[in-house]
């Protein structure tokens, strides 16, 4: 009697260990749920990039170079540059675009600045209007270039228009050093008013 009862005491003592190493009764523990880190991809640039052409008045022009940034100080020069630093802007977007005359390339410099109110807008377009008085800096006066590009401008005809609290800017020059024809560059610029540019207001 005494080994027998032993020998179900080791029988029930089995049975407690497996049933602990099992779970009890619903066999393996389910696993945690794992949680895979999601990542949400950055939002593609809002307006026209590099390597986009737009067609203005029978001429095509493909854009080489865009920017945006936030603010006009540091991005100007002359009385234009102090007239930003007691009146910044809102925004401002520039691009560089080419285009060509009769064979002839042609780069048009484009900036787009966004003020605080419409009378900000005519104030600095009538400074930036005037001879002399500096300008909002194009984006080869701040070294960013594309291959072909010249250096800077040079001999460059100029345009301009404000709409509410926006003024764009565009500047022409001949790519080719020493090339002439003012009267077309001038006919670059004022068709170039009417070239896309990104909201200079959401940079």
């Amino acid at each position: 009697m005494l080994l027998a009862a032993a020998a179900l005491a080791l029988v029930v003592v089995a049975v407690v260990a497996v049933a602990s190493l099992t779970g009890g009764s619903g066999g393996a523990a389910a696993a945690p749920p794992s949680s895979t880190p999601t990542t949400s991809a950055a939002p593609e640039p809002v307006g026209p990039q590099p390597g986009d052409r737009t067609v203005l008045d029978g001429r095509a022009f493909t854009l080489e170079q865009v920017q945006v940034d936030d603010t006009c100080v540091g991005n100007s020069y002359g009385d234009v540059a102090d007239f930003f630093e007691r009146t910044d802007c809102a925004g401002l977007a520039r691009a560089l675009w080419s285009t060509d005359v009769g064979g002839r390339t042609v780069v048009v410099a484009v900036s787009s600045v966004q003020m605080g109110d419409a009378g900000g807008a005519r104030e600095l377009r009538d400074l930036a209007d005037r001879n002399g008085s500096g300008n909002v800096s194009d984006l080869l006066r701040e070294g960013v270039t594309y291959p072909g590009a010249p250096d800077g401008l040079s001999g460059a005809e100029y345009a301009s228009a404000v709409e509410g609290p926006r003024v764009t800017i565009v500047e022409t020059s001949w790519v080719a050093p020493g090339a002439a024809g003012t009267a077309d560059l001038d006919l670059v610029a004022s068709t170039g008013l009417g070239l896309p540019m990104p909201d200079p207001a959401g940079a």
